[in-house]
């Protein structure tokens, strides 16, 4: 068959055409392949390169890009496919080689040149080449691509099960297959230059490891290296023979600019060989711990990270450009952060390339396989080494994972704790320069042998802040927990502490058209499903409380910053953690606990963070959030100061927002540590109705501002302390924690009673509700967040005055209990409630019913906890004289379960 009859996409390669290639070899002959392929599926796996053209059925495909995007036939395909590209060359020179180069295929490739076999590579994330020279032909050249991404049926594929391949969160989300990255045709000389490593020391002293492809050991060339400066001066130059496959060049630059967060400054590399000239960049960085610190540099250094999926809204896996990168690394610096950790993904060149140029540093994790076995053992070591030969000369790059979570891996498992142990030996004694973590750990797994001692947790904020706070304070005594209780452990107190997983759910703002992934989740876990978001904020009423679902979408992010800002301010309060890592940057597909949304908008006070995501920060904490007036509030002072600057004899300056201002001198601030500044005593003043008072707080020294940060209380009038919490009868109103026949008879002949909902209510069967614990599965709110709601629109919320969700005023008497098994058409009567994740499990915190003649109003507020906090014996006065009001009109008559 005629190839030109086949309609394949061609390219057309002219002899003499120069081009610059985005990275490495200038004044290169290099043509990008990228553009239109065709794609074809295989799924009973039975097609050959010889008859495989002759098959129905190809489509069109952009390379790069995952084949997950084509049309919802592949969207959730697994298999074979074949790629096909016609490449016509005019002429072929004599004296070079033609390389074909992949930056990543996933997972298991064999190209095909013109029907012979060229080679086949495993691995989906990082480079491989072919010299495919002897089987070029001028005119055209069909080059043809068997992927295989396993399945993840039981079925081995090619002898290759999903389970037992790196393959990362691809699971969770969405499947990334097939040429999902560059791919270029080089023409080069006989004898080329293939690599160069770059070892670099602060002092100035560096050592250049080059590698050279000999085809013709004959042939002797010179080789010219020049390094140039950040501003481009040439500041070292060496000459000689290439008469080595390994090339060892060692010297110094005097007085190096060294690679730095505010001046990342890179040094230019330059090898002439053979007609091409070798180009790259690299730094003068040093990254150590040392006395369970960081160092940066020489200098203490604090990691303020998030978790980078990197997903991308259209693109999924692949990069959409170098500028989109660009732009978000700088809103990740907008906001603080110093450092991205890139979670079980190696990621894009480019996203390094950006890191060192826009100075920010990477920490990067093995894609984790499900199943470990013999297998999994050499495609570990594979990956990781691949991964440093690529990204080797990056300054950016600073820690390396092996395992998260012990995905992938039994550490009940006496030999799979000790080819952990041994991949962190081997790491450490590879990766010089850089930081190993064995396995990242959460609550069911543990360290072995790490340099640092990481742990992820997460609560419900604020329901749970105690607990949040407990497990900060834990991690920071270094309990044995975190590591193994074999007998194996390699504990030597030196390790870094850090909290590398914390993070809330923000709804996001979405766009007209929903995306792909709206109509999927998390396997089974039901409050990941976005899918009929619109329809719950209708069906349970909650266009009541708020005008939008994207008006519910903005409460929900102001939520979650008060949550990070809070965890932020906890995780600085502990002396011996030197780091966090927020999850995450930004949201992906239904997990939406990002920084950023999926489309790289800044969610609500992300970029205020940054005022606490910086090397100093000033942390206040009052002893209570809620006053009553005219009380004085106290505000203990802490300073967190890791730039090295010299904070002494610095001036704390505070306002309220009421208008009264102060300062106060601070005379001995430590560096590298965290300590108790100042204790600040503020009149709360008057108030007729509830009210916030905002309390700002600025840290000066000449006059330059170095901190800023706020607090807020809240202030109630005197005129609600009248009164006590307690059960019987209160103003005409029955209270109590139960109900029976008894009550009820009382209600139906008119009384109005509240119940008072704990662990020991019981409610007769005549009231089919049920009262579920919050610390069931998924109510928690620990990981899709939940967000509590009030209908301030009425009393007794109304008179309030604090807005339509509920935050860290209402800490005292947040409710431990819901209340489930309501109709939706009945939540016009739900006066408080919850709901968990993309607004699933709605349920009630307080219900209004009408029983004959009387009234009864349900509620799981935790009024007996503090009688008297100010919100709670607000909330109960205006509970009572509610239900007392003639604005207490319940519809609700009846109940029936769903």
């Amino acid at each position: 068959m005629n190839k030109t009859s086949l309609n394949i996409p061609k390219i057309f390669l002219m002899s003499l055409i120069l081009l610059t290639m985005t990275k490495q070899f200038v004044n290169a002959q290099v043509m990008n392949l990228n553009g239109e392929w065709e794609i074809l599926k295989d799924t009973l796996n039975e097609f050959t390169n010889n008859d495989v053209d002759e098959k129905i059925g190809w489509q069109s495909i952009t390379v790069p890009s995952t084949w997950h995007i084509v049309n919802e036939g592949f969207l959730d395909y697994q298999g074979i496919a074949w790629y096909r590209k016609v490449l016509t060359i005019t002429k072929i020179e004599t004296g070079k080689r033609y390389i074909l180069e992949f930056e990543a295929v996933d997972y298991l490739s064999k190209v095909y040149i013109n029907n012979k076999f060229i080679g086949e590579n495993e691995g989906g994330y990082t480079p491989f080449s072919f010299d495919i020279t002897e089987a070029l032909k001028e005119g055209d050249n069909k080059i043809l691509v068997r992927v295989n991404d396993p399945t993840a049926e039981e079925q081995r594929t090619d002898g290759i099960r999903y389970w037992h391949i790196p393959h990362g969160k691809q699971s969770w989300y969405v499947q990334c297959s097939g040429i999902w990255q560059d791919v270029f045709l080089k023409i080069k000389p006989i004898n080329f230059i293939k690599t160069v490593k770059i070892n670099s020391d602060i002092s100035g002293k560096f050592e250049a490891k080059i590698d050279f492809d000999f085809n013709d050991v004959s042939q002797k060339e010179y080789f010219e290296l020049k390094i140039y400066s950040p501003e481009g001066k040439e500041v070292f130059q060496f000459n000689k023979e290439a008469d080595s496959i390994t090339e060892i060049i060692s010297g110094e630059i005097l007085k190096p600019q060294l690679w730095e967060l505010k001046s990342p400054n890179l040094y230019t590399i330059k090898i002439n060989y053979n007609g091409e000239t070798y180009e790259d960049k690299y730094g003068f960085r040093e990254f150590k711990k040392e006395n369970g610190k960081f160092y940066l540099n020489g200098k203490p250094f604090y990691m303020i990270s998030a978790l980078d999926q990197d997903f991308y809204p259209e693109t999924i896996y692949t990069t959409p450009s170098e500028e989109y990168l660009r732009d978000e690394i700088i809103k990740a610096k907008e906001m603080g952060l110093n450092t991205l950790r890139c979670h079980i993904k190696i990621p894009d060149k480019n996203y390094l390339k950006l890191a060192d140029e826009l100075g920010i540093l990477v920490w990067y994790e093995i894609p984790n396989w499900d199943f470990f076995d013999e297998s999994v053992k050499s495609r570990a070591r594979s990956t990781f080494d691949r991964m440093l030969e690529r990204d080797w000369n990056h300054p950016s790059l600073c820690v390396i994972s092996i395992i998260n979570e012990s995905w992938g891996i039994d550490l009940n498992q006496k030999e799979q704790r000790e080819w952990l142990i041994n991949e962190f030996d081997y790491a450490k004694e590879k990766a010089a320069g850089r930081l190993i973590v064995d396995n990242s750990a959460c609550w069911g797994n543990f360290h072995l042998k790490t340099d640092i001692n990481d742990y992820h947790t997460y609560w419900a904020i604020p329901e749970n802040k105690i607990n949040f706070s407990n497990t900060i304070k834990d991690v920071a005594n270094r309990p044995d927990w975190l590591f193994s209780n074999f007998g194996d452990s390699h504990q030597t107190g030196d390790e870094v502490i850090m909290i590398s997983e914390f993070g809330n759910w923000g709804l996001p703002i979405l766009p007209d058209a929903l995306p792909f992934w709206f109509d999927r989740q998390f396997i089974d876990i039901d409050v990941s499903m976005p899918k009929g978001v619109y329809e719950r904020f209708n069906k349970y009423k909650l266009n009541r409380i708020f005008k939008s679902y994207n008006e519910l979408a903005g409460a929900s992010q102001i939520a979650q910053y008060n949550a990070l800002k809070w965890q932020i301010e906890e995780i600085r309060l502990a002396k011996d953690i030197q780091g966090y890592v927020i999850t995450e940057f930004t949201d992906i597909n239904w997990e939406v606990n990002g920084l950023l949304d999926m489309w790289r908008n800044y969610k609500y006070g992300s970029k205020k963070l940054n005022k606490i995501q910086q090397p100093d920060i000033i942390i206040p904490r009052t002893e209570k959030y809620n006053y009553w007036e005219k009380d004085t509030a106290v505000v203990e002072i802490s300073i967190s100061n890791f730039s090295g600057e010299n904070l002494s004899n610095s001036l704390l300056k505070y306002k309220t927002s009421d208008g009264y201002e102060n300062s106060i001198k601070l005379t001995s601030i430590k560096n590298a540590d965290v300590q108790k500044a100042a204790e600040i005593k503020i009149n709360v003043g008057e108030t007729n109705i509830p009210r916030k008072l905002k309390i700002e707080f600025t840290l000066e020294k000449d006059s330059i501002v170095l901190s800023e940060n706020f607090t807020e209380v809240y202030i109630f009038p005197g005129t609600y302390k009248i009164g006590k919490i307690a059960e019987g009868e209160n103003n005409d109103v029955i209270i109590s924690q139960s109900i029976d026949s008894l009550l009820l008879s009382k209600i139906r002949n008119g009384a109005n009673a509240i119940c008072i909902i704990d662990s020991n209510t019981v409610l007769t069967d005549e009231i089919p509700i049920e009262i579920k614990s919050r610390n069931s599965e998924w109510l928690d709110g620990n990981w899709a967040s939940a967000l509590s709601w009030v209908d301030n629109s009425k009393s007794p919320f109304k008179n309030i005055n604090l807005g339509n969700t509920m935050g860290f005023e209402a800490y005292d008497v947040f409710p431990k209990y819901v209340l489930t098994g309501i109709n939706a058409e009945y939540f016009d009567n739900v006066l408080s409630g919850m709901f968990i994740g993309w607004l699933h499990m709605n349920s009630a915190y307080l219900i209004e019913i009408k029983i004959g003649n009387g009234k009864l109003i349900l509620t799981t507020f935790d009024f007996f906890k503090k009688t008297e906090d100010p919100y709670t014996k607000t909330l109960f006065t205006e509970l009572i004289k509610y239900i007392k009001s003639e604005e207490c009109k319940p519809t609700l008559t009846f109940l029936s379960k769903n």
